[in-house]
C-alpha cells in the first residue's frame, strides 16, 4: 500500500485526468459519429503519454528538488520513497503501452504518440530545459500536448484529418497558450499585449466556427459549461481553504465542467 501511494503521488494524484479527458472527447465529438472503443483507446493511450510526461519531469528534477524542502513532498524520487530504477521502469511501460494502444488506431495516432513522446522529454530534459518557459511548463495541460490529444480523438472517429481538425488544433493551442500567460505571474509577461490580442482573435474565431456554424457541440452543451463552470468557480472562491489565485480557480472550473458536459453530451449521442 506503501508503494501504490507513493505511485499515486508520483503520478500527481491523476489531477489531470479531467483535462486529458475532455481535450479527447473534444476532439472525438469534433470527428463526428464514430467507434466509441476506438474513442476509449484513444483516452487511454492520451492518459499514459500524459503520465509518463510527469513521471519523466520527476525523475528530471529529481536531483535538484532533493535540495528544496518546499517541493520535497511533491516527488517520491527526491524523497526516497521511490528509486529512479523503478520511475524510469514505470516510465518505460507507459510509453510501450501507450505506442501499443495508439498503433491500434493508425498510422497517424501512433505518428501522434510519438511526437507526444519526444514533446514531453524535451519539455522536461534538463539539456533542453524547453519546460523553464512560462508557457512552457507541464501542468496540468500543457498547451503543445492538448494539441496532440484533441487530434488523437479526433482521428479515432473521423480516421481522417480535414478543416475542422485544423481549426480544432488552433483552437487548442491558442487557448492553451492564453491560459498559460494568465495563470503565470505577472513578473514573468510571458507574451507582449499584440500578441495576446492575436491570440484571442485567433482561438475566438476558431470557436466561432467550431461551436456555432459546425456545431460540433449542442448549444445545450456549450450552456452546461458556461454554467456548471460559473457555479464551481464560485463555490471554490467561496470556500478556498489553500487560497489559489482566481485563475487557477477558473481555470479547474472550466476543466471539470467541460468534462462533465462533454461526457453528457457523447453519452446522449451515442444513446439517442
Amino acid at each position: 500500500m506503501k508503494t501504490l501511494r507513493s505511485v499515486y503521488n508520483l503520478l500527481e494524484r491523476v489531477d489531470y485526468f479531467a483535462a486529458t479527458l475532455a481535450v479527447t472527447l473534444l476532439g472525438g465529438i469534433a470527428g463526428g459519429e464514430g467507434s466509441e472503443l476506438r474513442l476509449g483507446i484513444a483516452i487511454l493511450s492520451n492518459l499514459l503519454l500524459y503520465s509518463f510526461a510527469v513521471v519523466y519531469q520527476k525523475i528530471e528534477t529529481a536531483p535538484s528538488v532533493a535540495f528544496e524542502r518546499k517541493e520535497l513532498q511533491q516527488n517520491p524520487i527526491a524523497s526516497g520513497e521511490i528509486s529512479l530504477n523503478f520511475a524510469s521502469t514505470l516510465s518505460g511501460i507507459m510509453v510501450l503501452l501507450c505506442l501499443a494502444l495508439a498503433s491500434l488506431l493508425g498510422t497517424l495516432n501512433i505518428n501522434l504518440s510519438f511526437v507526444g513522446i519526444f514533446l514531453a522529454i524535451a519539455l522536461s530534459h534538463h539539456n533542453l530545459k524547453l519546460g523553464n518557459s512560462a508557457l512552457m511548463h507541464l501542468g496540468k495541460h500543457q498547451s503543445l500536448l492538448s494539441v496532440i490529444f484533441g487530434l488523437s480523438g479526433f482521428l479515432a472517429t473521423a480516421q481522417k484529418l480535414n478543416s475542422e481538425a485544423i481549426l480544432l488544433a488552433i483552437f487548442l493551442l491558442t487557448l492553451g497558450f492564453l491560459f498559460a500567460a494568465w495563470t503565470t505571474e505577472k513578473t514573468t509577461r510571458p507574451l507582449s499585449r499584440p500578441l495576446l490580442i492575436i491570440l484571442v482573435v485567433f482561438a475566438s474565431g476558431a470557436a466561432y466556427v467550431l461551436f456555432v456554424i459546425f456545431e460540433i457541440i449542442p448549444h445545450w452543451a456549450l450552456s452546461l459549461i458556461v454554467l456548471l463552470s460559473v457555479i464551481i468557480a464560485f463555490i471554490k472562491h467561496r470556500f478556498n481553504p489553500h487560497q489559489q489565485s482566481m485563475p487557477k480557480i477558473v481555470y479547474d472550473s472550466l476543466v471539470i465542467a467541460t468534462t462533465f458536459s462533454l461526457t453528457i453530451s457523447y453519452l446522449v449521442q451515442v444513446f439517442l
